[in-house]
């Protein structure tokens, strides 16, 4: 791996607080349509997204150093994060009118808090 190839703890903390902030903001903003259908929206946001970023960004700059997360875990744990929000919201929804932001809120949180230790263990020696 080349210097500067690896993303600093604080641009990583960044851009997972950022990506969670707007998952969490797409979740509340779809409060009010089906729940399968926001969640399939959410799972096409989340996986589809983030790839074609990578795509545009890799050839703006032809050729890329930096060491990619594998593919296969990066879907697995974004479907997975998902699921858990499709859960939450059927668990709350009987409970409070606030299930949509609460979720939206987890989501946020999850994604800020353990994706940065996440992105590092994915990008360890030990992983691939």
């Amino acid at each position: 791996m080349t210097p500067g190839s690896e993303p600093t703890t604080t641009g990583l903390r960044l851009a997972y607080a950022t990506a969670g902030l707007l998952i969490g903001g797409a979740w509340a903003y779809g409060k009010d349509m089906p729940l399968w259908e926001h969640a399939l929206r959410l799972c096409v946001i989340v996986v589809v997204v983030p790839p074609a970023l990578h795509l545009v960004r890799s050839r703006l700059r032809r050729r890329s150093a930096a060491r990619h997360l594998p593919l296969r875990q990066l879907v697995v744990a974004k479907v997975l994060l998902v699921a858990a929000a499709v859960v939450a919201e059927l668990l709350l929804d009987p409970l409070t009118a606030w299930a949509s932001f609460i979720t939206a809120a987890a989501l946020a949180a999850v994604v800020t808090v353990a994706g940065p230790t996440w992105h590092r263990r994915q990008r360890s020696p030990a992983h691939g």
